[in-house]
């Protein structure tokens, strides 16, 4: 009765099908979203260097009829390594998505699960603050948080914003407690966001991925990455080629994930803010150690919002060979080489000044002032390249790219849907939806495809059905393998050049699973 856990990496339908003839208790487990913490769905797509291969993710092992349940580990190790983290929306939102499947469970990796992790056998384990930092008997009792978020929301997700919210009180008073859980919160969507949106896919695996410290490559390396989304996220290289040929797309832009990441920056330093005005005679340790991760983190998030703008004007200097485009770029990452200045700064001496977390040789140990070395020699670089940049024919203008000051104005773009989440087998599918725009609506489009990965997805213009705002779209029945279940959202286009893609991700899980009644 030992149940075994087979891992998806590799796994051969041979090997499932001899453990199903052996009648052995097994379910086959797989990484949610690579070895890091993406955002709390399952990838509307994953990269495509590992699309056709069992990897991570699902695959296209979703199959019917079931046969074995499926288990859902977050590698959340890779990414939230030191740093606090806690927010009861996402482990909400996360838990809800590992139903997929009938799933009926989910892991976790604990906070430090890598600490010391290629040392050498002997070494002493490092103290991870400072000994005028601490404030603690064991490390992990810092995270109380996340196992609180994980814990409770993750088995309710009904558990009543109380139960947290008394916890933040003991800890730092009535006054400054609200300030201190919103800014966490916030906080806490930082990473994975990075890791969704702008992170390269080289950095797939724990021991050489690490959103928190890693600056991610000097920029011509940072403005190659692809993000781990690639249906949700315009990469860098897509904005400019959007930009040089023409072109729309209902994707989530670079300028619009930059003032994301701004907007998110300031809103948490408002909070911080907040909280050291209100905190009064309950300021101790936990209150400075916290307030320094939250600094921390907007720091990160001005950094990439400032570094994206940069990594956008060196794809268009490496398509147009125009040196303003480079200059573009030289001065957006002289602008986030300070966001990075300004996180050194947050994080003082209150850190490890060597966090050994994995392998050295992949940047997996150290502290986010060697990064800022390696940032501002990586500016010289790029300024050494400027001023060696020889004028040749080649060259062509480049489209002005800067980031954007307001996001674009999707709200104006409205999409109204009633989810179908059930659906017969062996008949085609009707989606219907209300889009209007005040300046008209240019194109609504459905995008689907079976919960299978291996697929890329399918389009079918919606057209006007007659209603007023009305947009219809039939699957046809070929297009609906009945092996899997079935996947779908909806992009819409304005006049003005707005889109949007329905669900909103940052809201809700960012398409629809159909589950086909078979």
């Amino acid at each position: 009765k030992l149940r075994l856990d087979l891992r998806a990496k590799g796994l051969p339908d041979s090997v499932i099908q001899s453990a199903i003839e052996a009648g052995v208790p097994f379910r086959i487990t797989t990484k949610y979203w690579m070895e890091q913490m993406g955002l709390p769905f399952h990838p509307t797509h994953i990269n495509k260097q590992n699309q056709f291969d069992r990897r991570h993710s699902y695959a296209d092992l979703l199959r019917y009829p079931q046969r074995y349940k499926m288990h859902w580990r977050l590698w959340n190790g890779g990414t939230a390594r030191v740093l606090l983290w806690g927010d009861p929306d996402y482990a909400r939102r996360f838990a809800e998505s590992t139903r997929l499947y009938d799933g009926d469970g989910f892991e976790v990796n604990e906070p430090l699960c890598t600490k010391m992790e290629a040392q050498p056998h002997d070494a002493k384990p490092f103290d991870l603050l400072t000994p005028a930092h601490r404030y603690y008997d064991y490390e992990f009792e810092r995270y109380w948080h996340f196992f609180q978020v994980f814990g409770r929301v993750g088995y309710n997700p009904n558990t009543p914003p109380e139960v947290w919210q008394r916890e933040f009180e003991k800890r730092f008073g009535r006054e400054a407690a609200p300030f201190v859980e919103k800014g966490l919160h916030l906080a806490s969507w930082v990473l994975p966001r990075i890791v969704a949106s702008c992170y390269p896919y080289s950095a797939f695996p724990m021991t050489r991925g690490w959103a928190e410290k890693q600056r991610l490559g000097d920029l011509p390396a940072y403005a190659k990455a692809e993000g781990s989304d690639i249906q949700q996220f315009a990469s860098f290289d897509e904005e400019a080629q959007r930009l040089i040929e023409g072109g729309e797309t209902a994707k989530t832009r670079p300028e619009e994930n930059s003032l994301w990441f701004e907007r998110t920056a300031a809103d948490i330093n408002a909070q911080v803010a907040e909280a050291g005005q209100r905190i009064g005679s309950h300021r101790n340790r936990e209150f400075d150690s916290t307030i320094t991760d939250l600094k921390i983190l907007a720091n990160l998030a001005l950094f990439h919002s400032r570094r994206i703008p940069a990594a956008v004007n060196y794809r268009l200097f490496e398509r147009t060979k125009d040196p303003r485009a480079l200059d573009d770029a030289i001065a957006g990452e002289r602008s986030a080489v300070e966001a990075w200045r300004q996180l050194v700064a947050a994080a003082g001496d209150v850190y490890a000044d060597d966090l050994m977390m994995g392998v050295r040789g992949a940047s997996l140990c150290g502290h986010w002032k060697d990064e800022l070395a390696a940032l501002e020699a990586g500016l010289s670089s790029l300024e050494r390249q400027r001023r060696e940049l020889k004028t040749t024919n080649d060259a062509r203008t480049a489209p002005s790219f800067r980031p954007a000051a307001t996001s674009r104005d999707s709200a104006a773009l409205a999409v109204a849907h009633q989810p179908v989440t059930t659906a017969p087998v062996g008949k085609p599918l009707t989606i219907t939806a209300m889009a209007s725009a005040p300046s008209g609506v240019k194109w609504v489009r459905l995008r689907y495809r079976s919960v299978n990965q291996h697929q890329d997805y399918r389009t079918l213009p919606m057209l006007p059905t007659g209603e007023k705002d009305q947009y219809r779209a039939v699957i046809p029945l070929e297009n609906i393998a009945p092996t899997w279940d079935l996947m779908y959202y909806i992009e819409a286009m304005d006049k003005d050049g707005n889109g949007r893609m329905y669900p909103d991700l940052n809201k809700e899980t960012p398409y629809i699973v159909v589950k086909l009644q078979r």
